[in-house]
Order: C-alpha cells, then structure tokens, then sequence
C-alpha cells in the first residue's frame, strides 16, 4: 500500500512520538473485517521499534474506531533477530494469550544458529505443561511473523530447576503457616477484646435467641466510623494509622478520608486502601518513570497515575500488591480514557485491621460461593476455612455453581488447621422445568372459550418496592374482542423519570386514579373467574398476585404465558418482545409499554399464535401441553437454582 498510515486512519491524532513511530514504515499493508470489526496492519520496518509504544497505539486506536480488536503487526528485516528481542517476543506471546505468564520471570535464553533454547528454572512438571500448551510452537510463530526466521524454540530446565522449586515450595510453605498463625493471634486477640468491652448478657434458661435481620458484616460503602482504639473505617475496610510510614511528599494528615464508592472529582483528597496493581514503567529514554497503582477499600478502586524522574520515584520501588497505603492528592479525569484518577502529592504506608465477625451468635451461612464458581466469587477454599475458624464460626456449607470441586481442598484444610469446624458439602445446582408449559394453574379451556388478556404498568421491577400505574386488559372469545378494561392507578409515590419516559404515563395523569385495591376490585369483576393471558406472565402476575395479598382479596386465576408460547410456535424468532412478534405478524404500530395498547396487541398476536397452532393439528390446551413436553430441550429452557445438601456420607456420595 503506496499510503502511508495517517492517509488511512485520518481520524486518529497522535502525540510527536507515536507519529514519528508510524511515519517511519518503508511499507504498509491493511486487512479489514466489518462485522464485527477487527484491523489488522503490518508495519515493514528498518529498526526494532518500542513495542510498548505500539501497544498503547493499538489500545487507543480499538477505542477510537469501536473495534473488537485492532492488531498492529511490525515486520523487521530477519538480520534483525538476536536475543535482545526476547523482551518483545515474550511480551507479544503474552497479549495474545500464549502459556507464558508466571513462567518465564526468570528466563536464560542461548542462541544457536536456527536453534533457541530458553531455560527456566521449573521442574518437568511445569515445562510439561508449556509443552502441551505449544507454547514453544507459539513463540517460533511469533519470531518467524516478526523477523522472517524459521527458528527452532527448545524449553528445557535449568540444571538447578529441582532445587529452587524445592526452595520455592518450602518458602510457600513457611509463608503459609506465618499467615496462619498470624490470623489465629489477631482471631484472638480480637476476641479478647470483645469480650472484655461487651457485657455479659442475661439470657432467660431455655429460651432460644431471636435471630433478627442484621446488617452486613462490613460497614456501609458511603460510611467513614473512626474507632475508639485510633482505627477507622472506610469503605468496606478497616485501617490502623499505628506506625504509618511516610513514602512520598510531606507528612500527609489522615483527616477527612474519602470512601471510593462516593470519590469525585476534588483537591486535598484523601484515600486508604490496599494495592491490587503496581507497574513502574521507564520512558524511552529511560530518565522517567511512569507511575501506575490500582488500590481499593472494598468499596471500589482507583488509579494513582505519576510520571516522575528516577530519583522521585525511588519511594514507589518499596511497594508489592498487598501493601495498603494512604495518598492525598488531586482527583480528576484522565484525558484519554475519562476515568477518575488520583494524582498524589503525599503518600503514606498503613496497614488493614483484619475483619472479624464481631455478633454475639455466629450465623451458619447455607449458601456460600468459592473461586470455583466461575464469575461469582474470589475467595479460595482453603481461605474460606481459615476464614470461618477465625471468625469463630461454628459451620458453614460450600455450595458452589453446578461442581464440587472445592471438597478436596477444603478437606485438606480441615485437617492440616485441626479446625472444629463443620463444613457442610452442596452444590447450587441447575434445574429446568422440562414440562415446557405455557399454563399455570388447573384450568384448561377451549381455544374458543372466554379469556381476558391483560397487561400492566409499575413504577419499576419488584412488587415488593414498585407500584401498578397502569391496568389495560380485553376479553376474548371465538377470535374476537368482546369487551375491554383500562384504569389508571394511583401510586402514592412519585413516578421515575426514566418510567415516564419508557412509558410516557405521568404524575399529572395518576393524580385522582383509584388506588389499588378500588383498582384490583374492579379488575377482578372484570376478570372473574377466567383465565389470564399475558406477555412475560410470571412479572405481571407478580405483581397482580403481591398486591391482592397486600390488599386481602383472593387471586387464584389460571394464566397463560405468551412468551413461552411464542417461542414455541415462532421458533424462527430470535427475540419473542412483543412489537418484535407484532412486527413478525405484520400487525401495524401501537404505543407499547402503555397496558390497554398492549393488551389489545397481545390478543391480536394470541389470535394469530392459535391459527398456527390450529393448522400443525393442535385444537386445545392439554394437546399443546403434551406438544411442547415431547419437544423440550433441557439444555434451551432457562434453568432455575437449587441448594442442595448433603446430609452425610451416602448424600456426599450421591452429589
């Protein structure tokens, strides 16, 4: 390609830098996919460029362009390759997901003619694993892309591989019994303490406690609680301000922390938490550090960003994940990505109070996640172990998503702590109705029977804290709309902007409507005893069914449920909302979300549903119960959770 990159990406503006860098290409090629989109751009070069520069150029280049991936792909001369390319190899190997982190900290690599060999200091086991991810393969590709050489990639041990691993496994070991013991002495101690402050309670002889709903064992988010023992609590963490010590900048004042969770943009503020990310990266010049460290108080993080010359930053080369820190600065947006960042003037080293479970009575957690549910929880099994003993628990089940991987390793940790603790083994398991039916409740009427189909409107989602706006419902029979019902309801709260919005019903237009049992009482004379018909039925019903309870008048209605409905008799759709199923059946235009209009669309699409239904051999309700049985699909029905416990040996053995 005769053009050069910015003749291409004309809507890309680079700093001085980046633009040299891109400039100096001898040659250019583009591939382009649109749907989704995804870039990829070879770059001939005459010199190894900064492959750090050109990743930032690929991340700020995908988000300018919206793109799901955006590769830039340097091409150098093969003359070019030596082992000072090791660096970029790996770094590319890791970015694209290659077996390689954690591994190759400390590598030695040898170059022998087309033959490289790359030592590591792990033992069989750990270059077994390499091998089976081709890792080796992997990183010959990468060379012979980059640099045009067909290079043999060799990953061997060192000839001390055995006995650091040996060393590496002792010190893990050591480390761990230390983070034992130390939980077991603050366990203690706290538990001292409590026990020194707390009266004893009087508690009458045979009587059970009263458990009564509690608040969470941490502190509310948006809280800051200074402790009478000189601690304070931010966030969802508890820090010591005993022996801080001072990193950066003047000695910093720990007045007037800010939790995370309600961080904007100010000067002078304040922040305590614990580093989870770290990177000291040098310039290109190597006279400038660029300083990046994510800390959190459990509430929610931030970014401290600094860019400060070798001699400022030596303070930054004594922090590790793990340590928690204090840091007062200026809080904004950064220019590129419009996240909230904190630039620090002042910078102090802390320490966390462990958190404890300070109630009288422990709970017995029935329902509890480890890292082996995917997506749902962090903490290890053995972590939650030690855990639940410190915290002086007396049980606690492990009910993981859909697998029971954790046993072992919680069993293993039972018995390497001698814990007393009971571990109660579960699983939430998936289930899914597989009945497939569209009808709940016991009636089964005629196709050409009465039915009243119905839709509602409500302040939000849950019936427990949201209100009915809206009752829309018309009568069918044979076909044909005989009859029809619509009120507004009065609330009694004032309704969100985004609900008036989706669903244009306002304040003003509430104002005198019934209240909602005058408005049920009349919906159920209309009603009677027929069957319901609705859109998503379980939330309308829902609603229908909390309201009446509130309002002590009976609900036992049948209902039928046209979602379900629709995805069996319009399998070809891929959404079954309603104005996509009206557009489907060429039904016109109606203001959805207003419950009178979709009803009457409802009854419009259940016409059409029924005729379909008719002309594959169905005439009634129980044939197309027994239909949609024969051709349920487990693994296509939403599935539902289940807690199950094993009460012992033979039910462990059954999980």
């Amino acid at each position: 390609m005769d053009k050069n990159f910015f003749e291409v990406f004309r809507r890309y503006e680079a700093s001085e830098d980046k633009r040299t860098l891109l400039l100096s290409a001898r040659k250019m090629d583009v591939r382009l996919c649109r749907e989704p989109m995804r870039v990829e751009v070879d770059l001939y070069f005459d010199e190894r460029k900064d492959y750090r520069l050109l990743y930032t150029i690929e991340d700020e280049l995908c988000a300018l362009y919206e793109a799901r991936s955006f590769r830039i792909l340097p091409r150098y001369p093969a003359a070019l390759f030596s082992l000072s390319a090791m660096p970029e190899i790996l770094a590319e190997a890791e970015r694209i997901g290659v077996v390689t982190h954690g591994f190759f900290a400390e590598p030695h690599f040898s170059l022998d003619g087309n033959n490289l060999y790359i030592e590591l200091p792990f033992t069989d086991g750990g270059i077994d694993l390499l091998s089976l991810a081709a890792t080796d393969r992997q990183i010959e590709g990468i060379i012979r892309a980059r640099y045009d050489r067909a290079i043999s990639v060799h990953i061997r041990p060192t000839a001390d591989a055995a006995a650091r691993e040996e060393h590496r496994r002792a010190e893990m070991e050591r480390a761990m019994a230390d983070i034992d013991r130390r939980i077991r002495e603050e366990a203690e101690l706290a538990r001292r303490r409590a026990q020194e402050m707390r009266p004893e309670p009087e508690k009458p002889e045979n009587e059970h406690p009263d458990f009564t709903a509690v608040r969470g064992l941490i502190s509310l988010p948006n809280e800051v609680v200074a402790g009478e023992d000189g601690t304070v609590s931010v966030g969802a963490m508890t820090f010591s301000l005993e022996g801080a010590k001072q990193l950066f900048g003047t000695p910093i004042s720990f007045d007037g922390p800010v939790p995370m969770s309600a961080l904007a943009e100010g000067r002078g503020v304040l922040l305590f938490g614990r580093i989870f990310e770290l990177s000291l990266d040098p310039n290109r010049n190597g006279d400038r550090i660029r300083i990046r460290i994510g800390f959190s108080d459990g509430s929610s993080s931030v970014y401290i960003r600094l860019n400060q010359s070798l001699e400022e930053a030596e303070w930054a080369s004594s922090l590790k994940v793990g340590k928690v820190i204090a840091a007062r600065g200026n809080v904004g947006r950064d220019k590129f990505d419009g996240e909230i960042v904190l630039t620090a003037r002042q910078v102090a080293e802390i320490s966390a109070v462990p958190r404890m479970d300070k109630a009288a009575d422990k709970r017995v957690e029935l329902h509890l996640h480890t890292n082996m549910s995917a997506m749902d929880a962090l903490i290890r099994p053995a972590d939650l172990v030690r855990t639940a003993t410190a915290w002086g628990h007396s049980a606690i089940a492990v009910t993981d998503h859909g697998n029971v991987q954790s046993f072992p390793e919680v069993m293993l940790a039972l018995e390497k702590q001698k814990s007393d603790l009971k571990v109660i083994y579960g699983m939430e398991a998936y289930f899914v109705d597989d009945t497939a039916r569209v009808i709940y409740g016991p009636a089964r009427p005629e196709f050409d029977d009465e039915m009243v189909v119905f839709d509602i409107e409500t302040t939000g989602l849950s019936p427990v804290n949201c209100h009915i706006t809206e009752i829309g419902a018309v009568k069918i029979k044979g076909g044909e709309v005989v009859d029809t019902f619509g009120t507004f309801v009065d609330p009694e709260v004032p309704i969100p902007e985004e609900i008036t919005r989706l669903t244009s019903i306002t304040n003003e237009m509430v104002a005198g409507a019934p209240k909602v049992k005058e408005a049920l009482a009349a919906f159920f004379d209309f009603v009677g005893d027929r069957m319901l018909i609705a859109h998503n039925a379980s939330f309308d019903c829902g609603f229908i069914r909390a309201y009446a309870e509130k309002c002590e008048l009976p609900f036992e209605n049948t209902y039928l449920d046209t979602l379900a409905l629709s995805r069996y008799v319009n399998p070809e759709l891929k959404s079954h909302k309603l104005n996509i199923i009206a557009e489907h059946y060429s039904l016109g235009d109606f203001h959805h979300h207003r419950a009178s209009d979709d009803a009457a669309m409802l009854a419009a699409i259940f016409f059409r549903m029924i005729a379909r239904l008719r002309g594959e051999g169905i005439n009634d309700f129980v044939r197309l119960t027994e239909a949609m049985s024969e051709k349920a699909d487990p693994l296509q029905i939403r599935p539902r959770h289940m807690i199950l416990l094993a009460r012992n040996q033979i039910g462990l053995k059954n999980l």
